[in-house]
């Protein structure tokens, strides 16, 4: 055998190397791009969330299981970075107490015998942190806990059922027939000024405002289930700046004072103790505690899906 032949042996051994090199360089890195899955731009994200809404306040001693409500609404994420996300909310949802859920507990919730619900629509602006990193594909850190904090506008409009009694359990006169027409209606409370607003005496008390300002604090949970779709579990917190969540915050006042300003109606309902025979609460023993403002709180899944930008870069060698 020639020179040529070893040569023209060697040459194609080469050959033959260089092409089981590339193909098994591209078996093992293919996959990884292809995992890596690298995005033009940070997406949009766009979603629901559902679940339920509770609150802290005068009407509740601690979380009552049984004021919990439906909540939902709107939800709109912007990846900022692995690290941030930007979201915005439009939720509604109603809160809810009773001075029922404790009487067998204090005797003096018992005898107040007050109870509110609200309904309650909220926008707001909120700051994700992802603790870990958060990916946007299913296999490049796919889900992280996060901390969330921002600020929300939200309104809200205690009322309470009135139920019509001409007379208490012990057959004294309770409420006059003039407020028969009220009987199971659910009643607006800002209106009625039920401690005093705003009347002669206690002209330095202030109508609520219905639209107030809250924080969103809060932890919870995202996880991307496909290059699409993302699902997710969180409980947050509102701070208020109000103490009228539930229209309960200060002292009693006399029926004289607020049934001359109100009327009969709004001196019925600031003092619900004749109800179950108890009688009224003397002039400015404390109604509520000013001193703590109220809160309220989301129990909530949301699911969102990419619906702007996250577009694929084709793998080149």
């Amino acid at each position: 055998m020639d020179a040529r032949y070893y040569i023209c042996l060697l040459t194609a051994v080469m050959r033959t190397a260089k092409i089981i090199s590339f193909c098994t360089l591209f078996v093992l890195l293919a996959p990884l791009q292809a995992q890596k899955k690298l995005f033009k731009g940070k997406p949009i994200e766009f979603g629901v969330t559902l679940g339920a809404a509770n609150y802290m306040g005068d009407l509740s001693k601690s979380v009552a299981v049984q004021e919990f409500n439906p909540m939902g609404g709107l939800i709109c994420r912007f990846n900022l970075s692995d690290w941030v996300t930007l979201r915005g909310n439009a939720v509604f949802g109603q809160i809810s107490g009773d001075d029922k859920n404790y009487a067998d507990v204090d005797a003096f919730r018992k005898q107040r015998n007050l109870n509110f619900k609200s309904n309650l629509v909220e926008f707001s602006g909120i700051v994700e942190w992802n603790f870990r990193g958060f990916g946007e594909t299913q296999t490049a850190n796919p889900h992280s806990p996060y901390l969330f904090g921002g600020l929300g506008v939200f309104k809200f409009n205690p009322k309470t059922l009135f139920k019509y009694m001409p007379t208490d359990p012990k057959g004294a006169a309770l409420h006059g027939a003039d407020l028969q027409k009220y009987d199971n209606q659910w009643i607006e409370l800002q209106p009625l000024g039920t401690e005093g607003q705003e009347t002669t005496k206690h002209n330095d008390r202030r109508r609520y405002a219905l639209t107030q300002v809250s924080i969103p604090l809060g932890i919870g949970y995202k996880q991307q289930f496909n290059g699409l779709w993302a699902w997710g579990v969180e409980l947050g917190v509102r701070k208020t700046f109000t103490d009228y969540l539930d229209d309960v915050s200060l002292d009693y006042v006399d029926n004289q004072i607020v049934g001359g300003n109100s009327g009969a109606l709004a001196a019925a309902l600031k003092d619900r103790g004749p109800e179950l025979g108890y009688q009224n609460y003397d002039n400015g023993l404390g109604r509520g505690n000013s001193a703590n403002k109220d809160w309220y709180m989301f129990l909530n899944f949301t699911i969102t899906r990419k619906i702007v930008g996250g577009k694929t870069v084709c793998f080149q060698f």
